[in-house]
């Protein structure tokens, strides 16, 4: 119980901290910023997290020297098969890196009446709720290299343990590279990826069984002028070795 109570203050304390900075913040000239868009389907690290057409909605609230951001992200499947709600602040240091906490919040397995959006145990017929902790930077060049670097806190990454029986948190560890491959001369680009996860002390981890490459592929963006609208439109191809299977993902940002 106290450990539950330990958790819930520190859930709550985070909540509060970010409420006020941007209160705080709001009052010096920030800017608020929403974004809305389509997706044929929906990819994150190597995961197909559905495979029906959805909408994408961002609500984002950005501090007067563009550095913390505060943002919402909601995703639903047409078929209301799919369903999350996460939230996320984020802070850049300088130009090329970058810290980031996102609350991921999928309870699409959930059947509704059932879902506690505030509950972060590993029991996922409660809840869908797993916090990373990620950090991004840059290597500036011709070719600038990004390196992206991710560990689970907290919720769902957890897996029984062999010899005790136990859940035990694996504190998954999730890494990509990516880098543009190619620029044309109208603009549009592609930009390469491969990532891998791992557990530091669970053989398990949340992307796949084992240590493995779990996310490779491409994206290829482009503008497109649309009734004198000007639309950012890309298309993802990945291939997840660890889970043997890929999908192709065409998403146009209508504003």
């Amino acid at each position: 119980m106290f450990k539950n109570i330990k958790k819930n203050l520190v859930i709550t304390s985070i909540a509060l901290t970010g409420c006020i900075g941007v209160q705080a913040q709001a009052q010096e000239g920030g800017e608020w910023d929403l974004g809305f868009g389509l997706k044929t389907n929906h990819l994150w690290h190597g995961f197909i997290v559905t495979d029906g057409v959805m909408t994408a909605a961002s609500l984002e609230y950005k501090t007067q020297d563009k550095k913390t951001t505060f943002g919402l992200w909601g995703g639903g499947s047409f078929n209301g098969e799919f369903k999350e709600f996460t939230y996320y602040v984020s802070h850049k240091f300088t130009d090329n890196f970058y810290v980031e906490v996102v609350n991921h919040g999928n309870h699409s397995s959930i059947p509704d009446g059932e879902v506690d959006i505030f509950d972060y145990s590993s029991d996922p017929s409660k809840t869908g709720n797993f916090t990373d902790i990620g950090v991004g930077y840059t290597f500036e060049g011709s070719t600038p290299i990004s390196v992206y670097y991710s560990v689970i806190v907290q919720g769902i990454d957890k897996f029984e343990d062999e010899d005790t029986g136990k859940n035990e948190r694996a504190y998954t560890n999730y890494i990509e590279v990516s880098a543009p491959v190619w620029k044309g001369v109208d603009g549009d680009s592609v930009k390469a990826f491969v990532g891998g996860a791992f557990s530091p002390v669970q053989k398990q981890n949340f992307y796949s069984d084992n240590a493995n490459i779990n996310n490779v592929g491409f994206t290829y963006s482009k503008e497109l002028t649309v009734l004198g609208a000007t639309l950012p439109v890309s298309a993802t191809a990945m291939w997840n070795p660890a889970l043997n299977n890929g999908a192709l993902q065409v998403a146009v940002d209508l504003f």
